[in-house]
C-alpha cells in the first residue's frame, strides 16, 4: 500500500507541476504586456541533487521536487535587445531522505536516524525569499540566454515523517514547523535557457543549506523547466 501511494505521488509530480505552470504563464503574459515587457513573472518546478558531501546515514532519494517564481523588472543594455533583471522571488525546496528521518530537528545537533520500518515519506523542507540577478540575451528573436545569481534569505524550515513506528501496523504522521542548524542565507549561480516562454533551468548553490557548525554539506544542484514571458 504505501509503496503505490508512493508510485502516485511520484506521477503527480510531473503533471500537476505543469498544469499549474501552464496557468501561470498565462497570467504572467497578460501582465508582462500592461507593464511594457519591463516586468515579467517566472515560474518553475525542479528537482534537487545534493553535490556536497553528505552526512551519515543521510542520502536523498532520486527526485526531490521544488519550485520556485519569481518576478523581475527589466533593464535594457543600451540599444540591444539584451537585458539585466533585479527582482525578488520565492523557492521551496523539498529533500526527501532515503532510508533515515532527522531525529530531533529543534537539537543543536543534527542525528539523522535509519528507518527499520515500512514508512511512505521522510522529509523536511526549507523556503526563501530570493534575489535574482541576471543578464538576458536574446538570440533571433527566439531564444534567450539568462545567466545569473541568486540570494536567498530563510523563511521557514520543517519536517515531515508518514510511516509506522516501532515496528506498528498504524501509520503516523508527525510534523515539526520548526527546524534548527539551518543557514541563514544561501548563495546560488542560475542558468536559464529559453525558447520562447519556456526555458530549462538550473541552480547551483555555493553554500550548505545547512549552518556550517554542523559539519553537514548539503548543497543542491537544481535541475526544472519554467515558464515565464520571452
Amino acid at each position: 500500500m504505501i509503496n503505490n501511494n508512493l508510485t502516485d505521488m511520484k506521477k503527480s509530480f510531473f503533471i500537476l507541476p505543469f498544469l499549474l505552470l501552464l496557468s501561470f504563464m498565462a497570467q504572467s503574459q497578460i501582465l508582462s504586456e500592461r507593464f511594457d515587457s519591463r516586468v515579467n513573472i517566472g515560474a518553475e518546478v525542479f528537482t534537487d541533487f545534493n553535490v556536497g558531501s553528505g552526512y551519515e546515514n543521510f542520502s536523498l532519494r532520486e527526485i526531490n521536487q521544488g519550485f520556485s517564481a519569481q518576478i523581475t523588472y527589466n533593464f535594457p543594455i543600451g540599444e540591444s535587445k539584451h537585458t539585466t533583471s533585479l527582482g525578488v522571488g520565492f523557492s521551496s525546496h523539498n529533500f526527501y531522505m532515503k532510508g533515515s528521518m532527522l531525529n530531533d530537528p529543534y537539537a543543536d545537533s543534527l542525528v539523522f536516524q535509519t528507518i527499520e520500518h515500512d514508512y511512505k515519506r521522510a522529509k523536511f523542507n526549507v523556503n526563501y525569499i530570493d534575489i535574482p540577478l541576471e543578464v538576458n540575451m536574446r538570440i533571433n528573436n527566439m531564444f534567450k540566454i539568462s545567466v545569473g545569481f541568486k540570494f536567498g534569505i530563510l523563511t521557514t524550515g520543517k519536517t515531515k515523517y508518514v510511516g509506522e513506528i516501532d515496528n506498528t501496523d498504524q501509520i503516523w504522521r508527525i510534523k515539526n514547523s520548526r527546524m534548527e542548524n539551518l543557514a541563514k542565507y544561501v548563495y546560488s549561480a542560475t542558468l536559464r535557457i529559453a525558447y520562447k516562454s519556456f526555458y530549462v533551468f538550473g541552480a547551483y548553490q555555493f553554500n550548505s543549506t545547512f549552518d556550517p557548525v554542523t559539519g553537514m554539506d548539503l548543497r543542491p544542484l537544481s535541475v526544472g523547466i519554467g515558464v515565464r514571458p520571452f
